[in-house]
């Protein structure tokens, strides 16, 4: 059994239990946004400042101004790395446990080495990193990581979606021309999506996104993975009503339910079920067996799609232009 999909519902519950007394502090302080203070400022140290010979850029963040390589070489990133790779920066090293192994990556992956679960100082000083990234799992060690190289700090609640994330990392690393080919690529996936299925998906059709971790049943939003942003914003599927205001526009993008209230969330013309990797075959018989899961219009019309976990629990760039098109092809190849 691959120890990494074991160990990932775990380290999803830790997101959001970080993200949540992120989004509680709010109220005393102000959460750090792409044109605030993860803002780029950009103070060249070279003689030709503004020009790509530029050797450093200074940069506000969370944690303060920092200044680091106009174009680093070795970045070790504890998160983000796909983020990173989409923007043409291969990092050295990255978290394998937990955030390596997307099947759209495979080969951008190769090579970068892991720093291990939890992240081991020794090994990224051994790298001889030029720049580290970081998100909320490693801010404990920020301290640390600093003095090994320029460390930048990103928390989650930074950025709302991924078209938010890939702009402020294009912004604040230089990257911006990059950023925006990723945004074409993504409207490209997107239009051609939408052109597959049109001619069986009816214009505001509605879908709702479940999730099972071995007894647990919720209901995700378009901001948490599980293939819920290509779902939502690429494909244009319409929430419903009470998971758009519970779910969505609440920013909780997760929300646990009891077996007894499916009807009130999953009455929906298609259902997208994804089950955990650990979900045994009896846990999800008690869900798909049961009387209330096939009393639900989506089941009694054939219209629900189970959502590979090794394929949809990644939510990087790439992957996610990558999970538009295995929705597409799963939703013609249902519907033949």
């Amino acid at each position: 059994m691959n120890n990494r999909l074991l160990t990932k519902p775990a380290c999803m519950i830790a997101m959001m239990i970080v993200t949540c007394l992120l989004l509680a502090a709010c109220g005393q302080s102000t959460a750090p946004t792409a044109s605030s203070s993860t803002a780029t400022t950009n103070t060249d140290t070279s003689t030709n400042a503004g020009t790509d010979t530029a050797t450093e850029r200074t940069i506000d963040t969370t944690k303060g101004k920092i200044t680091i390589p106009a174009h680093p070489e070795r970045i070790v990133s504890t998160y983000y790395h796909g983020t990173l790779i989409a923007l043409g920066l291969k990092p050295v090293a990255a978290t394998k446990e937990w955030w390596m192994g997307s099947p759209f990556l495979k080969e951008q992956e190769q090579g970068i080495e892991d720093v291990g679960t939890p992240t081991s100082i020794e090994k990224v000083m051994s790298l001889n990193p030029d720049l580290i990234v970081i998100n909320d799992f490693d801010v404990k060690s920020y301290d640390q990581f600093s003095q090994i190289a320029p460390t930048l700090y990103v928390p989650y609640t930074a950025y709302n979606n991924p078209k938010e994330e890939i702009q402020m990392f294009g912004k604040l690393l230089g990257r911006e021309q990059q950023a925006q080919a990723w945004l074409a690529q993504y409207d490209e996936a997107a239009r051609a999506a939408r052109e597959k299925i049109k001619d069986v998906v009816k214009p505001g059709e509605t879908a709702v996104l479940i999730n099972v971790r071995e007894k647990n049943i919720s209901i995700l939003g378009d901001n948490y993975g599980r293939g819920g942003y290509a779902l939502y914003d690429a494909l244009q599927f319409k929430p419903l009503d009470n998971v758009k205001k519970e779910v969505i526009d609440s920013r909780k993008q997760i929300l646990p339910i009891q077996m007894e209230n499916l009807p009130d969330y999953l009455n929906a013309d298609r259902i997208f079920i994804c089950f955990n990797d650990g979900t045994t075959e009896a846990q999800k018989k008690a869900v798909l067996n049961s009387a209330v899961w096939n009393s639900l219009p989506a089941v009694k019309n054939g219209q629900v799609y189970d959502l590979p976990y090794d394929t949809f629990s990644y939510y990087d760039p790439t992957s996610i232009v990558g999970q538009i098109g295995v929705l597409a092809d799963m939703i013609v190849d249902k519907n033949k």
